[in-house]
């Protein structure tokens, strides 16, 4: 099911920094997929206190590339729990990556918004010497922001200091 290396290093454990070097992976991802059950047996250590195997080191490389590709740590879960089955369908691994694709679509069109939205801002002042800023002012209002739904960018005001600093009108 798993690979496995035949080698002797292949079944000495690891202590925790020779893991983290060989997954290349941060402790913080180590102690999330300990927390989440997805190292299994990595609560036993031998003698010498190693207690990860390179099935573990393979988790945690798992974990790095589908952390890399946006999956949640569910969505990895759910991964590993499908590479472990043997019965598994790859119909089954391609609905979770699909899935995976529509919320990177999401995303990305929530980032556009927040682009724009930030463009429009920028679009209000001069940048001159004067104090006052209607993006300043904005952030503190928070108004276009929190009462408009995701992904709807919402035209900034001009603001009293915003006229004040003789910024240029938004751009339509």
């Amino acid at each position: 099911m798993n690979p496995c290396h035949n080698t002797p290093e292949a079944d000495r454990p690891f202590d925790t920094e020779a893991a983290l070097a060989r997954a290349g992976v941060s402790e913080r991802l180590l102690r999330q997929c300990e927390a989440r059950g997805l190292i299994e047996g990595a609560d036993r250590a031998d003698a010498s206190g190693a207690r990860y195997t390179t099935e573990h080191i393979s988790v945690l490389r798992f974990a790095r590339r589908a952390l890399a590709l946006g999956f949640g740590m569910d969505e990895i879960a759910t991964l590993l729990a499908l590479w472990r089955n043997e019965h598994r369908t790859s119909a089954e691994v391609k609905q979770v990556a699909l899935s995976q694709t529509e919320a990177l679509a999401s995303r990305i069109e929530e980032l556009q918004a927040t682009k724009r939205m930030l463009e429009r801002l920028a679009s209000l002042c001069l940048g001159d010497h004067q104090p006052a800023c209607p993006i300043l002012d904005e952030l503190l209002e928070l108004k276009g922001f929190a009462s408009q739904p995701h992904g709807e960018a919402k035209q900034p005001r001009v603001t009293a200091s915003a006229a004040g600093c003789r910024c240029a009108p938004a751009s339509r």
